[in-house]
């Protein structure tokens, strides 16, 4: 995966689970439970940490790296 594909997926989940919240209703969740955040730094680390125990390598984009796709 590349960081660019990271940071949507980091997005995509953030966007899931804000709505999710909104779905579920405040009965089955703690009254505070719509002011828990979602930050995109916190729910990066997780999945990172996630992807790692699953083998999953990172490929970091360089300047100056090349136009040819990750899996080529």
């Amino acid at each position: 995966m590349t960081d660019d594909q990271v940071n949507l997926v980091v997005q995509h989940l953030c966007e899931q689970l804000h709505l999710a919240l909104r779905l579920k209703g405040s009965e089955a969740h703690p009254p505070n439970a719509k002011d828990i955040g979602f930050d995109p730094a916190s729910v990066r680390t997780v999945l990172l940490a996630g992807l790692r125990s699953a083998s999953v390598t990172i490929h970091h984009e360089t300047a100056g790296a090349s136009e040819e796709p990750p899996w080529s």
